[in-house]
């Protein structure tokens, strides 16, 4: 299977099982207690499967001094009926979490476009304001399975928000109209914005282009540009970047049909 995740040379590749031989750090003030990764992935992989979800797939990386924790599941709703027509796109779930504080734990929902493997979240399951203080081994538990309970809403709002992405027609000036906002708005650098101009002018992968121009074909220009193109790229940047394209896009749909 391809990889879930894009590489990153400050992270390296870890298994749930080898997760279980990192050690916990200790306490960095009285009120710090930084919670086993180990356990953070599985209760999240439990909840995930007793909510009627098989994992697909699953890959975790910690960062080199296994302070941060990063990692991706390719889902699947095992009560649907399957379905005769080829997907465009897989269900993901981010998890995220780190012992120095730099960053919260937390869980998002994405998706990964099949013929190009372009990544986009689309925005956090629950609830991720408490700290890692004395008890929060009591609290995690709890907080990831009401998280997870939302994975099904969120999955059935991609589903509708997919569609109408496909048959939302929008013209190139329009486009890039979309694509100059999210710029302004932090979902972009400079280069990535050239990046997703240059796609959106000539599709680069064909089947994004088979309805004509599009928002399914915009998000998918706007998606790749959030591609690292070396080995060392920040996690952070494309969940929040690629989550305000999402949210510029959404909009698009009710606006242009107007």
């Amino acid at each position: 299977m391809p990889s879930l995740m894009y590489s990153s040379a400050k992270d390296v590749l870890i298994t749930r099982e080898n997760m279980r031989d990192l050690q916990t750090p200790a306490p960095m003030g009285a009120k710090h207690a930084p919670y086993s990764f180990a356990d953070f992935s599985d209760a999240i992989c439990d909840s995930i499967v007793e909510s009627g979800f098989k994992i697909e797939q699953e890959e975790f990386a910690v960062s080199k001094d296994h302070m941060r924790l990063h990692g991706m599941l390719h889902v699947s709703n095992v009560s649907s009926p399957a379905s005769t027509s080829t997907p465009l796109w897989n269900l993901t779930v981010g998890v995220r979490g780190a012992h120095d504080q730099s960053i919260s734990r937390g869980i998002c929902f994405g998706s990964r476009v099949i013929t190009c493997s372009n990544l986009c979240f689309h925005g956090d399951l629950g609830n991720w304001r408490s700290k890692q203080t004395t008890n929060i081994g009591l609290r995690i538990p709890g907080m990831v399975r009401d998280a997870v309970s939302g994975l099904r809403g969120a999955a059935e709002s991609l589903t509708v928000d997919f569609d109408g992405f496909n048959r939302t027609a929008l013209t190139r000036e329009q486009g890039d109209s979309i694509l100059l906002d999210i710029f302004r708005s932090n979902g972009f650098s400079a280069s990535q914005l050239g990046r997703a101009i240059e796609d959106w002018d000539v599709c680069s992968v064909p089947e994004h282009a088979e309805n004509g121009r599009s928002l399914w074909w915009l998000m998918q220009s706007a998606t790749l540009a959030l591609k690292p193109t070396a080995s060392n790229h920040n996690h952070e940047h494309l969940r929040e970047r690629s989550t305000i394209i999402y949210n510029k896009l959404r909009p698009a749909i009710r606006m242009l049909a107007a």
